[in-house]
């Protein structure tokens, strides 16, 4: 096999397969076309194998080197939804939520996970409350899901205070849905999904 680069300088080809270029083929029978010298990474898309190759000097030398040398393109099915698990909360199902009923963000929820799930403002928060300026951006508190015992527990920590069914939260505190709790001009309800039997196996 030979991969080598169209005469556009735009698309790659095996020329044992293909005696001209069939995607330069296919753009003339569809009328659509790409400018000349244009940026290929732009329009084609690649699978690095190696993360730290330079992609730059990888086209540079496509044409004298077989395609596989430098790039793994997996045979996926493109229509094909792929879960992603979290090693350190251990999966990604849902097991409650937050809804906001008082503040600046009056109505919106968020999820919960298995695991510790910080709250704050920054975006490094696995709940991100970013329209009340009085939540630190570091992180808040923790609501942690215990699988093994199927509980919920709000844990403070020194970036704010806390006030969980009216009174200030000095240490851990199971939560249990209906529970209601106030951090800056925001106040929460928590809902458990998990709970009694119902639990994620």
């Amino acid at each position: 096999m030979a991969v080598v680069r169209c005469l556009k300088g735009i698309h790659f080809y095996d020329d044992e397969k293909f005696s001209t270029c069939p995607h330069c083929e296919k753009q003339k029978e569809t009328g659509q076309s790409f400018s000349e010298g244009a940026d290929i990474n732009s329009q084609i898309t690649l699978a690095m194998e190696d993360a730290g190759a330079n992609v730059i000097d990888v086209v540079g030398v496509m044409e004298q080197k077989p395609l596989k040398e430098h790039f793994h393109v997996d045979s996926v099915d493109e229509d094909v939804t792929v879960a992603f698990y979290s090693a350190e909360k251990g999966n990604d199902y849902i097991t409650g939520w937050l809804v906001c009923i008082d503040g600046p963000e009056k109505g919106r929820d968020y999820r919960i996970y298995h695991g510790i799930n910080k709250l704050g403002r920054s975006n490094d928060m696995d709940i991100v409350i970013k329209d009340d300026p009085k939540i630190s951006r570091e992180k808040v508190c923790d609501i942690i899901y215990d699988m093994r015992n199927n509980k919920f527990y709000l844990k403070p920590s020194l970036n704010g205070m806390i006030y969980l069914n009216g009174n200030l939260l000095g240490e851990v505190r199971e939560l249990t849905s209906g529970d209601r709790f106030v951090i800056g001009d925001s106040c929460f309800e928590f809902v458990a999904f998990c709970k009694g039997d119902r639990k994620w196996e």
